[in-house]
C-alpha cells in the first residue's frame, strides 16, 4: 500500500546537510511525488531523498601499485635499528637531525625522519607525526 502525502505533512527523508535520515516537512509536491522538504533539525530546504536510498558510506579504494608498503610499526622498528645515538627527551626548542631517537612523554620512542623549518617529522610506533623543533 502506497501512502499519499500532502504538503505540510511530516515525512522521513535523508538530510543532505545533516547527512542523516531525519524528520522533514513536505514543502512542494508534483502530483503525488514529494519534490522538496525542509529539515526539522537544521532548517535546510532540499530535494526529497528517500531514506531507503540514502548514500552508502564509501570505503577507501585500494591503492594501485605493488602493495609492499610497510606499516608504521615496521618502519618504526627499522628506523630504530638504523638510528644513531641514545634516546633523548623531546623538547620543542631542541635541534634534531635525521635518525635521532627521541623519547616523547605521550607518544613514546620516536625517530626523526624529515626536517623542516622549525618542525620535523617523527615516526612513532603508531604513526608519523609533525613535531615542533628549532631547526
Amino acid at each position: 500500500m502506497l501512502e499519499k502525502y500532502v504538503a505540510g505533512e511530516n515525512v522521513a527523508s535523508y538530510c543532505t546537510k545533516c547527512k542523516l535520515n531525519l524528520d522533514h516537512t513536505i514543502v512542494a509536491m508534483d502530483g503525488e511525488t514529494i519534490v522538496k522538504v525542509t529539515c526539522k533539525t537544521c532548517g535546510s530546504k532540499h530535494k526529497f531523498k528517500d531514506p531507503a536510498e540514502a548514500p552508502k558510506s564509501r570505503s577507501p579504494r585500494a591503492k594501485s601499485g605493488n602493495g609492499t608498503k610497510m606499516s608504521a610499526e615496521s618502519l618504526w622498528e627499522a628506523g630504530l635499528a638504523e638510528a644513531k645515538g641514545k634516546a633523548r627527551t623531546y623538547d620543542m626548542a631542541a635541534k634534531y637531525r635525521i635518525g635521532d631517537i627521541v623519547m616523547h612523554d605521550r607518544f613514546g620512542k620516536g625517530v626523526v625522519r624529515k626536517l623542516y623549518m622549525n618542525k620535523c617529522d617523527m615516526l612513532f610506533k603508531d604513526k608519523e607525526r609533525l613535531m615542533a623543533s628549532s631547526n
